[in-house]
């Protein structure tokens, strides 16, 4: 077979399989999610009855009222405690949480069914610490519970994603290697502080959303539980225990703290998520960027605006003010990116900056590809939540983006820059593989928000998941951290 057809096949299968297969099963339409199984897993030692606490994340406007939420075992009603943990803007449930006493063993399944209502007395709520051990969930539940991959991507509780099943290749089954990316992994390696960078633990949510497996929920579950057992303080006062990262804010991370609120109930970590906010606020509140040799990257950005808005999702009482410090970082960033440099191509723009301000010695203008897709998925986040004309400003922000990175993004072989210098200013080639995903995701981003009309930014974002596929590389953690966060969203925004 020619090497076109080749890469044509494969770059079909990475979406929905080569023409001689069948399409790859999507997750059920919407009307057919009105029931999720769950898997109970008991840790050794555990067994005879137990308080299970679990959370089941709903697509928007799927769930009105948390009271009507049944949970059967062998086919039978039994006793449960439920309540809403947060909702959507249009006041639909986006997870319910829920607890029951059940007398556990290996495999043990529980039917949860949603929209019908209950005939067995309710139970009362306990704290989420008297079903864990210890009490900080640093070892996990006593109890796990895991649901299936097509829920947990149909829901969009990580944010958009699809499920490993979904496609016929996995783009990202080579750098994105979870079985030998484990807590253990993690644990030796722990001291470490660049372990932790680009939020480990929501790296590790979506690899749970992705695989709907034991092994991702234990280590995204327990990695984000010592992620918050290392917090301490409240509000401007709050600080992380990483190693030399307590004033870093590439390290304050509220998305993995939300996540994890959101499919386990467990408050602390809402009001750490909350906290964590508050702490980026103060640590970066000069974010207006002026065009000058001041600090300012896009992975600044976006770590900002993404600890805004998964604070905002989750928050009990704290929602306007988180809402109005995301819509100042928003506002600010398409300023920057209509005004640097002036006088070039309106319709495809970067962030750009000054490489002085992003830390580096190049002497350019530009911007980083790789980086860009942490402010693309914070904006993408923002719009998702907001909606409304700022919701629009930010995707076609997005657009711009994805345009110039595909057109002067890329080396003469297809590979993404480290540093793509704006006009005629110099690029600097990335010597590694380890940033094809990232490239892939905002063009991806881009094409779907540009009205899925434009069919060279398709293609050229199928390309770069082809190469990544092929060549890329996560030698170490922070790389496997960084490629398998963002990234993995791409497949999402390229279906159909």
């Amino acid at each position: 077979m020619a090497l076109v057809a080749v890469v044509s096949c494969i770059a079909l299968a990475l979406l929905s399989g080569c023409p001689a297969a069948p399409r790859a099963t999507l997750p059920p339409p919407a009307t057919s999610w009105r029931s999720v199984t769950v898997t109970l897993a008991p840790r050794a030692g555990v067994t005879g009855m137990q308080r299970v606490n679990f959370a089941v994340p709903v697509a928007r406007g799927r769930l009105e009222q948390p009271a009507l939420v049944r949970v059967l075992e062998d086919r039978i009603e039994i006793p449960a405690a439920r309540r809403a943990l947060a909702r959507y803007p249009d006041g639909s449930v986006r997870s319910v949480q829920i607890q029951v006493d059940v007398s556990v063993a290996p495999g043990t399944t529980l039917e949860v069914r949603l929209d019908e209502r209950p005939t067995t007395k309710e139970l009362a709520l306990v704290d989420v610490s008297t079903t864990l051990d210890p009490a900080d969930g640093t070892q996990g539940p006593k109890v796990w519970a895991l649901l299936p991959a097509n829920w947990l991507a149909g829901s969009g509780v990580a944010g958009p994603q699809v499920t490993r099943a979904e496609t016929k290749i996995d783009a990202f089954e080579n750098v994105c290697d979870y079985d030998n990316h484990t807590t253990e992994k993690f644990f030796a390696e722990q001291s470490n502080r660049g372990v932790w960078l680009y939020d480990r633990g929501t790296t590790m949510y979506r690899g749970y959303v992705r695989r709907g497996d034991s092994k991702t929920l234990e280590s995204a579950y327990r990695e984000t539980a010592i992620y918050r057992a290392g917090i301490s303080g409240t509000g401007a006062a709050t600080r992380i225990s990483i190693p030399g990262a307590t004033d870093d804010l590439k390290y304050h991370y509220a998305q993995n703290l939300a996540i994890h609120y959101l499919l386990t109930g467990d408050d602390r970590f809402r009001e750490s998520a909350e906290d964590i906010a508050t702490r980026v606020s103060a640590l970066w509140s000069n974010f207006a960027y002026a065009g000058d040799a001041r600090f300012w990257t896009e992975r600044h950005a976006g770590f900002s605006l993404l600890a805004y808005v998964w604070a905002k999702i989750v928050t009990d009482d704290r929602g306007a003010e988180l809402d109005q410090r995301a819509a100042a970082h928003v506002d600010a960033y398409l300023a920057v990116q209509a005004a640097y440099p002036a006088n070039t191509d309106p319709d495809a723009r970067c962030f750009a900056h000054t490489a002085e301000a992003h830390g580096e010695d190049y002497g350019t203008w530009g911007c980083s590809p790789w980086m860009s897709a942490i402010l693309a998925e914070g904006l993408d986040a923002y719009a998702t939540e907001e909606g409304g004309e700022r919701a629009k400003a930010a995707r076609a922000a997005i657009v711009k983006l994805g345009k110039i990175i595909a057109r002067d993004g890329l080396d003469r072989t297809g590979k993404p820059y480290y540093w793509m210098g704006i006009g005629d200013v110099a690029d600097e080639v990335d010597p590694d593989d380890e940033h094809w995903g990232e490239a892939a995701y905002v063009i991806a981003l881009a094409w779907h928000h540009g009205g899925r009309a434009d069919a060279s930014l398709r293609k050229t974002a199928i390309e770069l998941l082809v190469r990544l596929h092929a060549d890329g590389v996560s030698p170490h953690t922070r790389s496997f951290n960084w490629q398998c966060r963002s990234a993995v969203a791409a497949p999402y925004y390229l279906r159909g």
